[in-house]
């Protein structure tokens, strides 16, 4: 949002920009574009850098934070319902991806069924891994967990 749209030569205006941070974090940069009518400087960019913490991640929570707001929105939510690599893509992969905060993909292949199925069910003491399986207090159900188990073990 700017604050004039007219300004005279040498005046000085304010440009306001929202930069939307979700799930985001370390530093980013974006440009904004001013259109001028000055005939030598038609097109202005602006270079915006900034360094985005992450109030969540960043704390020392409990595993089963992770089913409670604001966490559930991003953990939890966006896989009801789904099964194998739908559930993996919207819950699991933020963790899981490339081993970012979390073995990756291709590690869990490597473990033992049974481990990898007590893992999803139970947790993993000393980790952020919660157990996902409803009897452990999470949100997904037998079924939910076995096509999960399937899905990384058969890629």
């Amino acid at each position: 949002m700017v604050s004039s749209d007219r300004l005279a030569p040498g005046e000085q205006g304010r440009i306001r920009v929202t930069v939307r941070t979700d799930r985001k974090k370390g530093v980013i940069a974006r440009t904004v574009q001013v259109r001028t009518n000055d005939p030598l400087n038609p097109l202005v960019i602006l270079n915006l850098r900034a360094n985005v913490t992450d109030p969540f991640h960043g704390k020392k929570l409990d595993p089963k934070e992770m089913f409670r707001t604001p966490c559930r929105k991003c953990h939890v939510d966006r896989g009801r319902g789904r099964f194998g690599a739908d559930l993996f893509r919207a819950d699991c992969i933020m963790c899981h991806m490339r081993g970012k905060n979390a073995a990756p993909l291709g590690a869990l292949r490597k473990l033992p069924r049974e481990r990898l199925q007590a893992a999803v069910e139970k947790g993993v003491p000393g980790t952020v891994m919660p157990g996902f399986s409803w009897k452990a207090g999470g949100p997904l159900t037998d079924s939910q967990v076995r096509s999960l188990i399937t899905y990384i073990k058969g890629r």
